[in-house]
């Protein structure tokens, strides 16, 4: 169960780019009934979500890269083959052969610019983050869906199995003259609407698998089958104190928020650095070949400076917009951070709520079978009617289906609590990058 990883933090992705994964056919599938970390697994390699999410950190990282390229000495080969000349006819052939070596020492706004580079591929590196938990997140959701369909199912047919008893028996007694011809009416109303109630479930169970397998990204013909779900650990809920204090903390979305507000800060500063002046220190070495024989060396160490003076309001612009867009990050994190607080609180109703409604299903259930064990014997030993049996056998189907609801409505529950808190992680198993 996923409350097993409870407190694993989440490893981003190897900086290797994985090769696409292929759709698995349904023979690629582990030969046995799948699990939710199974479930997860296959979503993790096989969901296109995950590899969009990949290859916007595999362009970051090359972002990054790019931004560091001034550090490093540059090395440029240059070849021209011609004729030049004032007319047509009075033209010279030219065969020219340049290797140029060039070192950037120094350069004003180059560290603003790696700075702006290495917080936004922090940023999209948190972004995957957040895209693997949604990913289990979803999975987690889908297969307790698919087994409460199942298991609704299963309600619905016993359902139309009492139903039918019940009309075989108001026959029988009909027959012996126990009975009146007109209770057969009811029961058979009875069970009409048990069917109507099983074609949904079955309906129910198709589309659930559906959603499953769309989120697994497998094909819609593969044959799945889940094996039953872990119980709920039964524990007490931290306080929303602290359960804020851990989404804080642990929340990649409030982490790529704040790296998106950072990178925005260096933006600005670099909008500004480009006003002017810029300067720039730099050495180079070339070696000329003129003719394709005539050697012609030089070198230089050159300190270059430029201040528009006139740009048409470009670089103020550029200040302008970066400011804005600074202004925007900050909002969305405070955004963010107001976002969260309500998702941790509602999660914490909500798995409060489901496990008190798990208690009194049991109990309603409970309840419910008595009733019709009640009102059975009554109508057997002519002291009861008939309309009392049909109304506490669809209560049972009621309070059996409640019940069913409410054990997966809590198990899905306690899964977005981790997912609130920032807690919820794949398994081990899982694939990297995930």
């Amino acid at each position: 169960m996923l409350a097993a990883y409870l407190g694993v933090v989440l490893m981003v992705a190897a900086a290797a780019p994985p090769a696409p994964a292929a759709v698995p056919s349904p023979a690629a599938l582990p030969d046995r009934p799948l699990s939710l970390d199974d479930c997860v697994v296959i979503a993790l390699a096989h969901n296109p979500q995950i590899t969009a999410s990949q290859q916007g950190v595999i362009a970051a990282e090359a972002g990054l890269t790019r931004a560091r390229s001034s550090y490093y000495p540059q090395l440029s080969l240059d070849s021209v083959e011609g004729f030049t000349g004032s007319t047509l006819g009075n033209a010279d052939s030219r065969q020219d052969l340049d290797l140029t070596a060039r070192l950037t020492l120094w350069r004003r706004g180059r560290a603003e610019n790696v700075a702006v580079s290495a917080t936004s591929l922090h940023a999209s590196e948190l972004g995957h983050v957040s895209t693997v938990r949604d990913l289990v997140q979803q999975v987690a959701g889908n297969y307790y869906a698919v087994l409460a369909a199942h298991e609704l199912l299963a309600v619905a047919q016993g359902g139309v199995e009492s139903a039918q008893s019940h009309l075989e028996q108001v026959k029988a007694r009909a027959a012996l003259g126990a009975a009146a011809e007109v209770d057969v009416f009811p029961a058979d109303d009875d069970l009409a609407r048990a069917e109507l109630d099983l074609i949904d479930a079955r309906s129910d169970v198709r589309l659930a698998l559906a959603r499953l397998k769309n989120t697994l990204g497998v094909p819609p013909d593969t044959a799945l089958d889940l094996a039953p779900a872990a119980p709920a650990v039964a524990g007490e809920f931290p306080p929303l104190a602290e359960a804020l204090q851990t989404a804080r903390t642990r929340r990649s979305e409030l982490m790529q928020a704040e790296a998106v507000t950072r990178a925005s800060r260096y933006a600005v500063t670099l909008a500004r650095i480009g006003r002017g002046p810029l300067l720039d220190v730099s050495a180079q070495y070339d070696r000329g070949y003129a003719d394709w024989n005539a050697l012609d060396p030089a070198w230089g160490f050159l300190l270059t400076a430029s201040w528009p003076l006139f740009d048409g309001y470009a670089t103020r612009s550029d200040e302008t917009s970066a400011r804005a867009q600074l202004s925007r990050s900050e909002a969305n994190l405070q955004q963010a951070i107001n976002q969260v607080g309500l998702e941790v609180e509602n999660a914490l109703v909500e798995a409060e709520r489901t496990r008190e409604r798990v208690d009194a299903s049991a109990k309603s259930v409970a309840a419910a079978q008595a009733r019709l064990a009640a009102a059975e014997g009554k109508y057997h030993q002519g002291v009861g009617i008939l309309l009392e049996v049909i109304d506490a056998r669809v209560a049972v189907t009621s309070a059996l289906a409640n019940q069913v609801r409410a054990r997966y409505d809590h198990q899905t529950a306690l899964v977005n609590l981790q997912r609130a808190i920032g807690t919820l992680a794949p398994p081990a198993a899982a694939p990297a990058g995930g």
